[in-house]
Parts: C-alpha cells; structure tokens; sequence
C-alpha cells in the first residue's frame, strides 16, 4: 500500500514541477524494470520490461508491454511523443499568445472608443461653427479669448471639417501607415 502511495506521490510531484499540468493530460508510463523495480516516467521504456500501463494514453497490449522498445502511440496520432516539458512549454505559449491577443483587443478597443469621442467632438465643433455661435480662441501670449471675425470663422470651419473627416474615417488597416491627426 505504501508503495502506491509513493507512485502516485511522485506522480503529483512531477506535474506539480513542470507547471501543474495533471498527469490525465499526458502519457504517464509506469512498468517493472529488470531488477523488479517500480519504474514511472513521461517516456516509453527501453528494453523487456514487465506490467507496462500508460495513463492518459491508449494502455499498451501485453505483447507490446513485453517485448516492444517504445510504447505505441494511439492510431491516427501522428504527432511525436512529447514529453511532460515539452506540453508544459507549449501550454504557456499558448497563454502567453492569448494574453498578448487579449492586451492587442483591449487596445484597439480603447482607441476605437477614442476615436469614436473625437469624432463626436469634431462634429459638433463644426456644428456649432456652421450655426454662427460664438466662436472664440485662447491667445496663446496671453490666455484671454478671443473672438473670431467672419473671416477667422470661415478658416476655423474649414479645420474643422478637415479634423473632423479625419476623425471619422476609419483607421487605416494594420501594415499601413495611419495619418493620425493632431
């Protein structure tokens, strides 16, 4: 009984090490060697061996377990045996795509919404010029506002435009150089 305990043990130790990955999701090749001894390991044995078993995999026919040199891998898997270190790399990989994935989203995401704002402000800019409001601008020597005349109106408006129509297009697709405006 305490020998299985040990097994299973090491077992758990050994996913624990290499990223926690359960030993479910892996081969997990257990088999008496030679001498008599209980042997566990991510890889197929070498050799005769006795009472092979292959956890997380198809389990290995008496035949094979006996005289095979390497475990047989389930049919229509071509793919190479992998080791527990090997998935645990290829797993965090994986995260480490999805969550750069995720930080792209949420960034087009965020400028798609800042977009949005700027364009709304833009237009209602040129809204408020094109109603004849008030329109006015800081001095930049002295902070105090100043009002435009109808002629400092009508080059405001057309700024505006532009700034809106910039504002308001969709961005350039990725690869291609965006004029963003200022």
């Amino acid at each position: 009984m305490s020998r299985i305990k040990a097994v299973i043990a090491a077992t758990l130790s050994i996913s624990l090490l290499v990223g926690g990955t359960p030993p479910v999701l892996s081969q997990i090749y257990t088999w008496t060697d030679e001498q008599g001894r209980r042997q566990i390991s991510d890889r197929p044995p070498e050799g005769v061996v006795k009472d092979l078993k292959v956890k997380g995999g198809r389990p290995a026919s008496s035949s094979a377990a006996s005289t095979s040199t390497s475990a047989p891998l389930p049919k229509g898997d071509e793919r190479k045996a992998q080791t527990l270190n090997e998935k645990s790399l290829e797993f965090s990989k994986r995260q480490i795509e999805r969550e750069e994935n995720r930080v792209k989203q949420e960034k087009a995401e965020a400028e798609a919404k800042e977009r949005a704002q700027r364009c709304e402000q833009a237009q209602a800019y040129v809204r408020n010029l094109q109603a004849g409001g008030r329109a006015t601008r800081l001095d930049p020597k002295t902070g105090e506002r100043i009002f435009l005349d109808e002629k400092e109106r009508e080059v405001e408006l057309a700024d505006a435009r532009r700034s809106a129509d910039s504002w308001c297009k969709p961005p350039a697709p990725a690869g291609t150089p965006a004029n963003r405006p200022g």
